[in-house]
């Protein structure tokens, strides 16, 4: 009994320090933010805040080491991918439903991602991908769209 608990204890520490490894980002990746409003002083969304507006609920958030890949959550279908030109250069638009899993089923959710991807500025981070998520509250996806691109002209992104 002593060696399986040995066991699953080096396995926990082992696999927890791989987990910390592959997962820790890049210390600028998270330094993003969107400005919100023209007034002063500005009013800014970043780090983990989650904030809704008329049409759309918004979110950052940035992946580390995707390489050029832009990894979308479980349970979703892509249904298009855009090409857009923005203030902080060309970026990519991806719009996909996300549904729950067989086990749990639940309603499908529209959802934006505006993405900009960027260089890393470590040799184990060789790119960084930025994106404003906009989940579609209500059924104007047009305006929800809109919205988030008009948001996106004052998105302050790294490098």
């Amino acid at each position: 009994m002593r060696k399986v608990i040995l066991t699953a204890a080096i396995c926990l520490v082992l696999g927890g320090g791989t987990w910390y490894g592959y997962t820790k980002a890049d210390s600028s990746s998270s330094i993003h933010r969107l400005r919100l409003s023209d007034e002063e002083p500005a009013r800014y969304l970043q780090g983990a805040e989650v904030l809704s507006l008329d049409q759309i609920e918004l979110s950052l958030g940035d992946q580390s080491r995707p390489g050029d890949y832009i990894s979308i959550p479980n349970h979703t279908e892509v249904l298009w991918r855009k090409a857009v030109p923005t203030p902080a250069g060309d970026g990519e638009l991806i719009k996909f439903v996300q549904g729950g899993s067989a086990v749990f089923p639940a309603p499908e959710v529209t959802y934006y991602w505006l993405c900009y991807q960027r260089p890393g500025k470590s040799a184990d981070v060789n790119t960084v991908t930025y994106y404003i998520e906009a989940k579609v509250l209500g059924e104007d996806e047009a305006a929800a769209k809109k919205e988030l691109l008009k948001l996106a002209e004052q998105w302050e992104i790294p490098g």
